[in-house]
């Protein structure tokens, strides 16, 4: 299965049940493999979908043609383990939004995937119904370095 079609299978998956965020963190071979209806997938497909599952929740652009270079560098930042990639990738927000604070930046993450339009080998936020403050605030993110 392509890298794009995991993608987007995954984050259709947790728009429509956010209670996933949790156990793409905690269990992200089992959950990508939930998402897509696939047995196996391989380090590299949960390594991919969760680099690009990242960028796109902060509101950033996904190329699929280099998703693959950027994916291993974050591995590679994790000592080879997508768990740990997860955990480092998700774990502070998730953390953030079961705490009492009044931000929620797991509700962000999913508001900015709902607004993701994968065409041509490019993944986004579609700002055909403008730009709001949710958009801003994941630019902004992207921008000033939110997530890695």
């Amino acid at each position: 299965m392509a890298s794009q079609d995991i993608v987007q299978q995954l984050v259709n998956s947790v728009v429509s049940n956010p209670d996933l965020m949790n156990s793409l963190a905690e269990h992200p071979y089992s959950t990508v493999r939930e998402a897509t209806g696939q047995e196996e997938v391989s380090r590299d497909d949960v390594s991919q979908a969760l680099a690009a599952f990242s960028a796109l929740a902060n509101g950033q652009q996904v190329d699929f043609g280099n998703l693959a270079s950027i994916a291993s560098g974050l591995l590679a930042d994790n000592g080879g383990s997508a768990h740990a990639m997860a955990q480092s990738l998700f774990g502070p927000q998730i953390a953030e939004s079961n705490s009492a604070s009044a931000a929620d930046p797991i509700s962000d993450m999913i508001a900015m995937l709902s607004k993701v339009d994968f065409a041509k080998g490019i993944a986004g936020v579609d700002l055909s119904d403008g730009l709001d403050f949710g958009d801003v605030l994941g630019f902004a993110g992207a921008i000033l370095g939110g997530n890695k």
